[in-house]
């Protein structure tokens, strides 16, 4: 039987800041808010409903794939996720968004889906990620900087694209997927963690990523991977 959003709640939920739905076992929408209908690109926000990722008008579709495989890890494990987006939307303008995908379950404790809900990271909502950021690279409390697109006074000087690789390499990600996202080949990357470890002093990539994070590089987000469409997890 096809799970439904309980319209009573309507009312009370679509005041609620962001944007936020859920979605059924097969990652279709149920739900969209009106904000996520908006910037989805969709003429109402209930034109979601029935939908998946790939059937919306707006350049996410291209991680449409990342989404079902969050949404399926969501249902498997019972567990919540954090995931930082960034991409181009429907009117054109890039965003960057801290989502929440949850477990939906139905009155006999089922998991029958998903919720999600999103920040777009502005105002106070940077603070937020800053916090989600740093927790996800395994920086204490006592270490976190708050969080900022670039830091002024940066311990080490690093290019654009070196702020990229060092921005990725970080959350675990390999040089395959840094080359795919960067546009660059896996050579050239292997290259750019070469110099950054040479920057560093690090005397191995594990050595590098400890010692970026002791330095708060994990707290911010270089501002030009805000052209670059990323979907990445941030782990409890």
């Amino acid at each position: 039987m096809k799970e439904k959003v309980d319209q009573s709640l309507l009312q009370i939920f679509n005041q609620l800041p962001g944007c936020w739905g859920c979605k059924d076992i097969n990652s279709v929408f149920v739900y969209a808010n009106a904000e996520y209908g908006q910037i989805i690109g969709v003429d109402h926000h209930q034109d979601c409903i029935g939908r998946t990722d790939f059937d919306m008008p707006s350049p996410t579709v291209e991680c449409a794939e990342s989404f079902r495989e969050q949404d399926q890890q969501v249902i498997l494990s019972g567990k919540r996720l954090r995931i930082l987006d960034i991409h181009p939307y429907s009117d054109g303008s890039w965003r960057a968004h801290l989502f929440t995908k949850t477990p939906w379950k139905n009155t006999e404790d089922e998991i029958v889906g998903t919720i999600f809900s999103g920040v777009e990271l502005k105002d106070t909502a940077i603070l937020e990620v800053g916090h989600w950021i740093c927790r996800a690279a395994g920086i204490s409390p006592k270490q976190q900087l708050s969080f900022d697109l670039e830091p002024n006074n940066p311990p080490v000087n690093l290019n654009t694209r070196e702020s990229e690789v060092l921005f990725l390499l970080l959350y675990g990600k390999k040089p395959q997927y840094i080359g795919k996202v960067l546009g660059v080949s896996v050579k050239t990357v292997e290259s750019y963690v070469a110099r950054l470890r040479e920057k560093f002093n690090a005397n191995s990539k594990n050595e590098l990523i400890d010692l970026a994070l002791d330095l708060g590089f994990g707290s911010h987000i270089p501002e030009s991977m805000l052209k670059h469409q990323l979907s990445i997890i941030l782990k409890e």
